[in-house]
């Protein structure tokens, strides 16, 4: 029974996929033509398609929990609750996130061609994995799929901008996977602190927009205006 609560917004979130196939269809050629852009600075543009990969994905992930609030507010009155819904979503975006990390992988290791193309692929992964919970929170805490966008540029865009040295970058979602990618073209094959960084923020990110579905769930709002 578990499993199905977490079946039925996994098969929601696809045939949402499926209906934006255009829209996800732009989202990917845009990180694309930054990496193709930026070919001619040499290693540099490594990290920028990696990290501009994460317009894809999260971009996705902002428009299925936007779009799902409605239906949402049904499921919950039914019985679901908040985090079966986000772990349904979870699931199908990471697939598609693997799906699209792998196309990454394999056009900037064979176009750029590192040193250590372990670390390039498991820096493009690491894009695709945070990209899905930090879409989902801020779908969550976005009214509308406007500021949801402008959220992520703004965060991704501040991302492109920094080296993964300065103190800043450490504290914004892709700061591992930028790392992980400069290292595979800089012939650093040590891993450091990127991956269990990164695995940290995003299940913190995953808890964040569980307990802002949560007080945003019928139940908790009614509850409120009747006190």
């Amino acid at each position: 029974m578990r499993l199905r609560r977490i079946l039925v917004p996994a098969q929601m979130t696809g045939r949402e996929l499926a209906r934006r196939g255009f829209a996800l269809g732009l989202l990917t050629a845009l990180p694309l033509a930054f990496y193709g852009a930026s070919s001619s600075n040499g290693t540099n543009a490594v990290t920028t398609g990696g990290i501009a990969m994460a317009f894809s994905i999260a971009g996705a992930s902002i428009f299925v929990a936007l779009t799902a609030r409605p239906v949402d507010q049904r499921l919950v009155l039914v019985g679901y609750r908040p985090y079966e819904l986000l772990l349904g979503r979870l699931l199908l975006l990471e697939l598609f996130g693997i799906v699209i990390a792998g196309v990454f992988s394999v056009v900037m290791v064979f176009g750029t061609g590192p040193p250590h193309p372990w670390l390039l692929a498991a820096g493009v992964g690491l894009v695709a994995f945070t990209s899905v919970p930090f879409g989902l929170a801020v779908g969550a805490l976005a009214p509308h799929e406007l500021e949801g966008v402008l959220v992520l540029i703004g965060v991704v865009g501040v991302q492109l901008t920094l080296q993964p040295t300065q103190a800043i970058a450490r504290v914004l979602p892709f700061w591992g996977p930028q790392e992980l990618l400069q290292r595979s073209v800089d012939g650093v094959s040590s891993v450091g602190a990127a991956i269990p960084s990164n695995l940290a923020y995003a299940a913190a990110l995953f808890i964040g927009a569980s307990y802002i579905m949560h007080r945003h769930a019928p139940s908790n709002v009614a509850a409120q205006t009747a006190a």
